[in-house]
């Protein structure tokens, strides 16, 4: 009999591991692909669910857009109002994003103020749309002066090919850097001749 509940108690205190190790595990898992600072996902979270839906939008010959986005001299405003400030406006575009995407919508936190969105059946028209929403919400943010807060977007879909996802990233990129160019706080498509420039 008190080899049997010994038994037990180890059975229990097997399992009760089992499950502490399961939770430990979970929790690394995810911390691996979320951002500390804003809660979303980081870079390695957006190729892993980006891959996903790229396929899942190829599959269904549906339209997919990509936004890429960067906060006008944050540095400079960072250097200026304290980290703690610039780690605020971080956090508050996150949640610029989380309150204008769609709930089937990609959006992760990529590098130190740059941030790149999904947008499931997406045109481009329609994507520029949703960017020019983004941007204005972002600017209407209470957190500074008027006229502080902005961002640059660069946009771009996946109709005109079919593209994979790093492709994708670097014709965002391309139209990020025109928007940089044309004066900030702007939304910017990617230029017909980089499309062209694009390998098949």
């Amino acid at each position: 009999m008190l080899f049997e509940s010994m038994l037990y108690v180890i059975g229990i205190a097997y399992v009760t591991l089992c499950m502490v190790k399961e939770r430990v595990e979970l929790r690394f898992k995810a911390a691996a692909f979320c951002d500390a600072l804003t809660g979303i996902g980081n870079r390695r979270a957006f190729m892993v669910n980006g891959e996903r839906m790229l396929i899942e939008c190829q599959r269904r010959c549906s339209p997919m857009a990509l936004l890429l986005c960067d906060l006008d001299h944050f540095k400079r405003l960072d250097d200026a109002y304290g980290h703690q400030t610039g780690d605020q406006v971080l956090v508050a575009f996150s949640q610029v994003l989380a309150e204008t995407l769609g709930t089937k919508d990609v959006f992760a936190r990529i590098g130190g103020e740059e941030f790149a969105c999904l947008l499931a059946a997406t045109d481009e028209q329609a994507a520029v749309t949703v960017a020019e929403r983004v941007r204005q919400a972002f600017a209407r943010l209470p957190l500074l002066e008027p006229g502080l807060l902005s961002v640059s977007i660069g946009v771009v879909s996946s109709e005109t090919r079919g593209y994979d996802l790093p492709r994708l990233l670097s014709l965002a990129d391309e139209a990020l850097y025109g928007a940089k160019h044309q004066g900030r706080n702007r939304v910017h498509t990617v230029s017909r001749s980089a499309l062209e420039l694009q390998p098949d």
